[in-house]
């Protein structure tokens, strides 16, 4: 069976890292998930670990992928890669040698037929990722999204389950983006390789509910010149808590641009108005120690009004000593229920 897919806008570039729509920079789903959930992070990482280790571990795991996707589009097997040279040890080390992850790769697929490689997902609003791969399965014809994973299990923060609950919530995401870009698909299954040397393993990921998903989606951010920071402590708290047991209230995504503008103004207004408030009080002080009622600056014009008397009916005190004439006098009308934005400090 053939199956379509809707391809998305989205652009991706592998050098520099990132995903682009028209002239929007898009994000990747790893910062959300490291940021808010603090999974797949290394805190107590060194220099070394981080400016060596973990370049050299995303370098190799490039190599993987791309004989993952050649083998898959071209039915050739290509397994040496070119080394960075900051990663070489001398002669005869100018190659990724990955003939032994190919071949794990080739025994999992058994049973299904790969159907894209790097199928890139967006909800054409804030995110945008690649799936490593889409596979069909034969016997079922259902579509599974799968993820290989190259990382050292002895080093990576709290070991094969924390890497399965990272994988949890990123291949999650993935489904529910992918059903969105093609309605009338549903994903069947997820999925990971972890290849690694000679090891290798096949884990079925168990997906989140998509009311999670939107949640964790619904994070507000910044983009910043070193990326995009996410406030997540809200939403950590009920998906890391007791709580995210617990099936999660629907969100519902509104365009981050309207999030980022509403913030904007109301800040900008708030401000404002303090900013004006004094200057009024000023000016008024001003124009009463001078004995001016009115004063024309040419770009506004401000007035003192004359001090008035005004009557006001004692409600309060009516219903204390006439309550059953108070409730002859009543009237029920329906208002309608104030909308109010209060600024995260």
């Amino acid at each position: 069976m053939k199956i379509a897919l809707t391809q998305s806008p989205v652009v991706f570039s592998e050098n520099p890292h990132g995903y682009r729509l028209g002239d929007k920079r898009m994000s990747g789903i790893t910062s959300l998930i490291h940021q808010v959930l603090q999974l797949g992070i290394y805190p107590e990482a060194s220099e070394f670990v981080k400016n060596v280790a973990i370049p050299r571990a995303g370098e190799y795991g490039t190599a993987v992928h791309h004989a993952i996707e050649e083998y898959d589009n071209l039915g050739i097997k290509v397994t040496a890669h070119p080394k960075s040279e900051r990663f070489q040890n001398g002669p005869g080390d100018e190659f990724w040698n990955v003939e032994d992850e190919l071949e794990t790769y080739i025994k999992h697929r058994q049973g299904f037929e790969p159907v894209a490689n790097e199928y890139t997902v967006s909800d054409e609003v804030r995110y945008a990722s690649n799936i490593d791969n889409i596979w069909m399965k034969v016997d079922t014809q259902g579509i599974w999204l799968i993820d290989t994973k190259t990382n050292n299990l002895n080093y990576y923060p709290g070991g094969e389950p924390a890497l399965q609950e990272y994988l949890s919530w990123q291949l999650s995401i993935y489904a529910y983006l992918f059903e969105k870009q093609n309605p009338g698909l549903k994903v069947e299954g997820l999925a990971c390789n972890w290849l690694r040397h000679s090891d290798g393993a096949f884990w079925i990921i168990e997906r989140k509910p998509d009311n999670l998903v939107e949640l964790l989606l619904s994070v507000p951010w910044i983009h910043t010149d070193n990326g995009f920071i996410y406030d997540g402590s809200e939403v950590s708290k009920i998906l890391l808590g007791e709580t995210a047991l617990v099936p999660a209230p629907k969100v519902q995504l509104i365009p981050q641009e309207l999030v980022q503008m509403i913030y904007q103004i109301t800040r900008q207004a708030d401000e404002s108005k303090k900013v004006l408030d004094e200057m009024k009080s000023r000016l008024r002080e001003a124009m009463e120690s001078n004995a001016v009622k009115s004063w024309d600056s040419g770009m506004f014009k401000a007035t003192i009004a004359n001090d008035s008397v005004s009557e006001t009916f004692d409600t309060t005190r009516f219903k204390k000593e006439h309550p059953d004439l108070y409730k002859q006098y009543l009237k029920q009308t329906t208002r309608k229920g104030g909308f109010t934005i209060k600024l995260r400090d």
